[in-house]
């Protein structure tokens, strides 16, 4: 389960569609797959002056998870086959948003003799298969643009899984405008908030799942690490052991914020993760009390 409150438009950029004409006129169908549930959303656009995105429809679907899995159960197919069914033809802007459990990142330092697109391939290539082993020659990559000198933030998720995604959608006559895991809608909603309150871009930025920590580190705008940890009930300890080692083997990230979705809810406090100050990433508009209700129940 992803622990995040949806804020379309912020969390899933609609400048990052690849359907950037649904995305400005039809309502958003939000798909999230994690490792023990599919949630499905729907939103509709509010075009008035100052409208909000209204949240349509909710459907959650229990899943037996498997927290090791690299591509999704056959059960987690079925399941979205069930939930996409009645949807079959509809005009909408599909989000689809994958556990980060299916997904692969790493950071890499800048390397001044490679320029080709090709040669960056190569080495994007090279790292994730240093850093996780296996055959991932079809996983498709992605990386971050960055400045001159800056390292790289790129992830990567099976060929398969992807593939099969197209699949299903195309049985509904559906397409996909955004296929991106779970930590990308914690980064964006954390930039946006900091760039909304004229906060340095500095901090090390969360995404919790039931099974999974994501962290990256964040300095002056550019990422410098970024750890994929196993958790479970426990993760708030997981959570502090890991920025007291970066502590100690980074010592110029010991004062670096906590940037955290969702902390007052989470039941995170500033003495809990002491003496790291935890900063509470609250979306800028909201999706209703009953909603809010909701959430607070699944993540305490």
């Amino acid at each position: 389960m992803l622990h995040h409150y949806p804020e379309p438009g912020v969390d899933c950029r609609l400048t990052d569609s690849r359907r950037w004409w649904q995305a400005l006129s039809a309502p958003e169908l939000r798909i999230v797959i994690s490792e023990d549930e599919i949630e499905v959303f729907q939103f509709q656009r509010q075009w008035l002056p100052g409208g909000r995105m209204q949240m349509l429809d909710h459907q959650r679907y229990a899943l037996a998870g498997d927290g090791q899995a690299v591509i999704p159960s056959a059960a987690t197919w079925q399941a979205l086959h069930t939930l996409l069914a009645p949807l079959t033809g509809q005009r909408w802007h599909v989000v689809v948003v994958l556990s980060n459990q299916y997904a692969r990142w790493l950071v890499l330092p800048w390397q001044d003799q490679i320029q080709s697109l090709a040669d960056k391939e190569a080495y994007y290539r090279h790292g994730l298969q240093l850093a996780f082993g296996g055959d991932m020659h079809d996983w498709p990559l992605r990386a971050q643009a960055t400045a001159y000198g800056q390292p790289t933030l790129i992830n990567a998720m099976p060929g398969e899984l992807i593939a099969t995604l197209h699949a299903v959608l195309a049985e509904y006559r559906l397409s996909p405008g955004m296929i991106l895991p779970a930590w990308t809608l914690s980064a964006n909603q954390t930039l946006h908030m900091l760039r909304q309150r004229n906060l340095p871009l500095d901090g090390w930025v969360v995404c919790r799942e039931s099974h999974t920590l994501t962290m990256a580190c964040l300095m002056q705008g550019h990422w410098q690490q970024i750890h994929q940890l196993p958790v479970d009930i426990r993760w708030q300890h997981t959570l502090h052991q890991t920025l007291c080692r970066e502590q100690v083997m980074h010592p110029e990230r010991a004062a670096l914020p906590v940037l955290l979705p969702q902390a007052s809810l989470s039941g995170v406090s500033a003495q809990g993760l002491a003496p790291f100050t935890v900063v509470d990433v609250q979306p800028s508009q909201g999706l209703g009390e009953a909603f809010h209700q909701t959430l607070r129940r699944r993540v305490t």
